[in-house]
């Protein structure tokens, strides 16, 4: 038994009054031996109880002690004595007191429960809206993961295909291929050749370049460099050799030129590391 429950079921009133059963008489007694405020409630509830009794005591003895034939001779002029009038007064207001009181104890107690429930309703409100905050939140999060795991597919999709695509070009170039068109340029020297002609068949995917190394010296490796028309570089690879019949071999792609005139320079390397020009080959594709 805790102290709310006192005056939720107002123990108090009904202990004073001996309304209550054995074991709750009991056990309200163990309860205000160590709570100082029903002690105090207690008391104040005793005092106006016998006090009460005794005006009611005061009354009865003072009625008791009147002769009945003066009472009767008052009863006839229509007058009471004033002590009885004064003690009904003083009857009155002790009842209006007490109902003041409890009234008042009794208003006490529904403020302190509305208190309590309204701040009961402001704590339930307070954690109804931080769930809304942690769904809207939660949702949030959802939607962003879902966002970023379909555009991670779309980029994987896309990676996939193109590595599909350069998976084909290497499978078709890696393809063995015959009959392919093999072309021999010519070194320009002194004066200035025709550009060799290239057309460049549909029905082909790959051609090839004969490259014919007309210089004495010979280079531990060479370097073949292929530019445009406005000189820039298009495409350029050491590492080449010369075969037996001391020329340098090229094979590519027949879209990887696009029509127009370029020139083909082959440089040799000497020690320590020194490129050195040995011939310009220029050519033309068309298709």
């Amino acid at each position: 038994m805790n102290h709310e429950y006192t005056n939720k079921f107002n123990l108090i009133d009904q202990y004073v009054l001996g309304k209550l059963a054995a074991d709750e008489a009991e056990e309200f007694e163990n309860h205000f031996i160590d709570c100082p405020e029903c002690v105090e409630q207690l008391n104040i509830t005793r005092s106006f109880i016998d006090d009460l009794k005794g005006l009611a005591v005061q009354e009865t003895l003072v009625s008791s002690n009147k002769p009945a034939a003066l009472t009767r001779r008052w009863d006839r002029q229509g007058l009471g004595p004033r002590h009885y009038w004064a003690a009904v007064a003083c009857g009155l207001v002790v009842v209006v007191g007490v109902l003041a009181f409890f009234g008042g104890r009794r208003l006490n107690r529904l403020e302190a429960e509305l208190r309590q429930a309204k701040e009961e309703t402001s704590a339930i409100s307070q954690q109804y809206q931080r769930g809304l905050e942690t769904a809207a939140a939660s949702d949030k999060q959802h939607e962003d993961a879902r966002q970023q795991l379909a555009q991670r597919l779309e980029e994987l999709d896309k990676k996939f295909q193109l590595e599909g695509v350069a998976n084909q070009s290497v499978r078709s170039s890696a393809a063995p291929q015959v009959n392919f068109p093999i072309y021999a340029l010519v070194s320009v020297r002194g004066h200035s050749p025709a550009p060799v002609d290239i057309t460049l068949p549909a029905s082909t995917s790959r051609f090839a370049l004969s490259i014919a190394v007309e210089e004495s010296r010979v280079f531990s490796t060479y370097r073949v460099t292929i530019m445009d028309h406005q000189g820039k570089t298009v495409w350029q690879r050491g590492g080449f050799r010369p075969d037996a019949y001391h020329a340098l071999s090229l094979s590519l792609n027949s879209k990887f030129l696009t029509p127009g005139s370029y020139d083909l320079r082959v440089e040799g390397l000497t020690p320590p590391n020194q490129w050195n020009t040995i011939g310009s080959y220029p050519f033309r594709i068309a298709r």
